[in-house]
């Protein structure tokens, strides 16, 4: 079974992201969690692994942390600047550090500077900062490599995890498991992140509505935004 570290201060959060990032670097799988629920991640370039453990169809392609419309693989970034070069931004820096870091995920049209082997059935993909320190601090160990993520369930299953034991039948195949007890941010919502497709500039649609979603509409109208339709 993989190794479990709990996070109950800062000693333990420092520890975790340095076994984490030694996990990742040699290509494994951790489980850890954010602001909504336990999610699953590994490095870009070891992405056909989430696939394989989720047992994902490959139409279901994967995001720099979340899914968008068809479902890709989402990444989690460490900031602004990790936004702007693996998407293509269309909303201003200042909508951004309203949105982020917090329970969303943001699609935005691919840059050239994700792999093409990362998702290659769609032209976008959904970026998540989520407002969780241990990731956050873990998406800063790899500046030029970003942590695809999705949630740590098989594909198919209803329900999100909020804590590790939602998990238990993914333990096995996991090399480590970062555990900082249930999610209890934004009241313990099994709903997850709100995900919003920014990717035509001055409009928004919102592909799921998540945990967040009236308030983003909010600021998003604040903005000028048009929310667009099918």
């Amino acid at each position: 079974m993989a190794p479990i570290i709990q996070l109950q201060n800062e000693n333990d959060i420092k520890y975790a992201v340095q076994k984490a990032a030694e996990v990742l670097r040699n290509g494994g799988i951790i489980a850890l969690p954010t602001d909504t629920i336990y999610g699953v991640s590994t490095l870009v370039k070891h992405s056909e692994k989430i696939y394989q453990l989720k047992q994902r169809p490959h139409e279901k392609p994967l995001g720099l942390f979340q899914r968008p419309h068809e479902k890709p693989l989402g990444l989690f970034v460490a900031n602004f600047d990790q936004i702007e070069k693996f998407s293509n931004v269309t909303v201003p820096s200042s909508l951004l550090q309203k949105l982020l870091p917090g329970p969303l995920t943001l699609i935005f049209q691919r840059s050239a500077a994700l792999s093409n082997d990362f998702n290659p059935t769609t032209s976008n993909v959904g970026i998540r900062i989520p407002q969780q320190k241990f990731v956050q601090l873990l998406c800063q160990e790899f500046p030029n490599q970003p942590i695809t993520q999705t949630s740590a369930n098989l594909s198919g299953t209803p329900e999100s995890p909020l804590c590790i034991e939602d998990f238990k039948n993914l333990w096995p195949s996991l090399d480590l498991i970062i555990d900082a007890g249930p999610i209890i941010q934004n009241q313990g919502n099994r709903n997850g992140s709100t995900i919003v497709d920014l990717s035509v500039k001055g409009k928004y649609k919102i592909v799921r509505e998540g945990c967040a979603k009236d308030q983003t509409v909010k600021i998003l109208k604040i903005y000028g935004l048009k929310e667009m339709h099918d």
